[in-house]
């Protein structure tokens, strides 16, 4: 969002250099500092400029673009509104306001900033790019990708509006292309660690790319960006003492309304203040009632959305975290640079990414005996497996969830058949199955959640087409609120599990909402989350060993309309007394779990030891 007024900030700098008042001596020591990311000494400097006369516009938006890297969203765009007033014909002061409202979810006013910044200049592909982002943002699919393209037709090597048109890709379900965008922004800018995420991110999505290939492109992403970055390693000093009571941290940019936070809640309710003191370092922009929940339930919290990796790094070292826990692998705003600065003495992964990081510096993962089999899957990790007494996570219910409802079918005579999962996930193999079950099930329908209008469900009607499934048999629906999202489970009968990337939320409120789901046991984590999930529920029937194995699960318990009623009404019943909802047993598994690396941590080790996988 940025990139084109830095580009303006250094040719100032090169030209303040040239020049020898005072106000251009500070503003050259300001750029320096923010080119070097010391955006604190910078800030100070511009206020100092700032107080010293009359209202400078130039100042006022360096400021305003200092404020943006530290993500200071508000106080960005009360200046830069300040600016468009004295510099109404600035494309670079609309492109940045549009930027800041944009960070803040103000997707109309940010649209229209984007556009004047096209009307003052037309060939703005970095305002192109960024108009496309709202656009995504806003649900506005068709636009957002006409967007990219125009600002890749004006630069076709444009990095970031490379890796802009496959987020959307990905969104929309089209996966390949969304892959061969994400490989060109990594070749075009190789350093741009955040795209080669994104890259072998949806690797796992696609059943053509075999485990052990996605292991290796999980290795070559940490050999590019976090091996380097081991020369920054500091020494642990933590008092090596196995009973004390241990510093955790935990990081994530989705303590928020987000599926993370479903997981993560009852967790930290959970845990033992007398045994550990938790430390939450919250990279969330716009904090809501999760927020407020989560940060109850932790010993201390930490605002780190404006820090750099660098910055939460030395922060966490201060805080002698023992032991650092990361909530996203791979996903969206991950924090692995700093993981691989490795500033606590114990790294782990768990909750937030279905697969390995990839990195030397992680040392566990924590997974289960039926999402990771011993003996299956151990290669395909850099991390030493932590497998969890009965399931790897626990579920917190939605407080609003909506009662569960009587059989749709058992009214309606027709039975419904529904995936609530991300389009990403529809590949073709899980089309064609989906598409065998409707033709082997009379009258059965197929309800889609999440699909955006627009050229994307023609797209969606058109694969199922292919396989002699009529429109007319498609029920597709558009993204809801939860309870809404909830809610629409009252229309379905029966869950269909995509592959090989299953679904984890999806599933649980599924199950919540009184759906069995029906799921495919794959040979890695990513396709094995149902099985973990059904199998602790006592659903095992429900886990199909082959794809045909899957549709006659499907279309046997589409003819048992009897079983699938008295099911829907004792699901709820089955979470809530199974370990998949109880918070206070999974979360002293997970305590001896931490006692356990931390104690061999303390004993006989090299600088590079693992301890005993357990």
């Amino acid at each position: 969002m940025l990139k084109s007024l830095l580009g303006q900030l250094f040719r100032l700098k090169r030209e303040t250099a040239r020049e020898a008042g005072p106000m251009e001596e500070q503003l050259r020591a300001a750029l320096g500092h923010q080119q070097s990311g010391r955006l604190a000494e910078a800030e100070t400097i511009y206020r100092a400029l700032l107080g010293a006369g009359p209202p400078h516009a130039d100042v006022m938006h360096l400021l305003a673009s200092n404020l943006m890297l530290q993500r200071r969203h508000h106080e960005a765009v009360a200046l830069l509104e300040r600016v468009t007033s004295l510099q109404p014909q600035s494309a670079e002061v609309c492109y940045n306001l549009g930027g800041a409202l944009n960070a803040l979810g103000k997707y109309e006013c940010a649209t229209q900033c984007f556009e004047k910044a096209l009307d003052l200049r037309p060939d703005f592909a970095e305002a192109l790019s960024s108009l496309g982002n709202t656009l995504t943002a806003a649900g506005r699919l068709d636009e957002a990708e006409l967007s990219y393209r125009r600002a890749l037709g004006l630069r076709p090597d444009f990095a970031e509006a490379v890796y802009n048109l496959g987020n959307l890709l990905h969104l929309e379900g089209r996966l390949a292309e969304a892959i061969d965008c994400y490989r060109r922004a990594s070749t075009l800018r190789p350093s741009f660690v955040v795209a080669h995420s994104n890259y072998v991110y949806a690797l796992n999505f696609d059943p053509g790319y075999e485990p052990q290939r996605v292991f290796e492109e999980h290795l070559q992403w940490a050999r590019r960006h976090a091996e380097p970055l081991r020369r920054f390693i500091p020494h642990h000093a933590n008092e090596a003492v196995p009973g004390r009571r241990l510093r955790i941290g935990y990081v994530s940019p989705n303590f928020r309304n987000h599926a993370v936070a479903y997981f993560f809640e009852p967790v930290l309710a959970c845990h033992d203040a007398r045994q550990f003191q938790i430390f939450c370092y919250s990279d969330v922009l716009q904090a809501d009632e999760y927020t407020a929940r989560l940060r109850q339930f932790s010993s201390e919290w930490r605002e780190c959305a404006h820090l750099t990796d660098e910055e939460l790094a030395e922060q966490i070292l201060r805080d002698r975290i023992d032991i650092l826990v990361d909530l996203t692998g791979h996903t969206k705003k991950n924090r692995l640079p700093v993981f691989a600065r490795k500033p606590a003495p114990i790294q782990v992964t768990w909750n937030g990414y279905a697969n390995t990081t990839g990195m030397s510096v992680m040392d566990y993962r924590i997974t289960d005996a039926l999402a990771d089999p011993p003996g299956m899957t151990e290669h395909l990790h850099t991390e030493q497996l932590i497998r969890m007494p009965d399931i790897y996570m626990v579920f917190r219910p939605p407080d609003d969830s909506p009662a569960v409802n009587d059989l749709p079918a058992a009214q309606s005579g027709r039975l419904i058949f529904g995936s609530f999962n991300a389009l990403s996930k529809l590949t073709p193999q899980v089309v064609q199955a989906w598409s065998r079950i409707l033709s082997a099930v009379p009258g059965a329908r197929l309800l889609l959640a999440t699909l955006p209008a627009g050229r994307t469900r023609e797209r969606v009607c058109g694969m199922f087409a292919a396989h002699g499934v009529e429109s007319s048999r498609l029920e597709l629906h558009g993204r809801l609120p939860l309870r809404e999202f909830l809610a629409l489970h009252h229309q379905a009968d029966i869950a269909l599990d995509p592959f090989p990337f299953g679904g984890t939320t999806t599933t649980c409120h599924s199950l919540w909402m009184g759906l069995p789901v029906v799921t495919l046991a794959g040979k890695s984590h990513v396709s094995r989350v149902g099985v973990s999930m059904l199998t602790n529920i006592g659903l095992t029937g429900m886990i199909a060993r082959s794809v045909d194995d899957y549709v006659n699960i499907a279309t046997r318990l589409a003819g048992d309309l009897g079983s699938l009623r008295a099911l829907r009404g004792g699901l709820r019943d089955r979470m809530l007394s199974s370990p998949l909802t109880d918070a206070g047993r999974f979360t002293r598994h997970l305590e001896e779990r931490f006692r356990q690396i931390w104690t061999s941590w303390c004993g006989p080790k090299t600088s590079t030891e693992k301890g005993p996988a357990t």
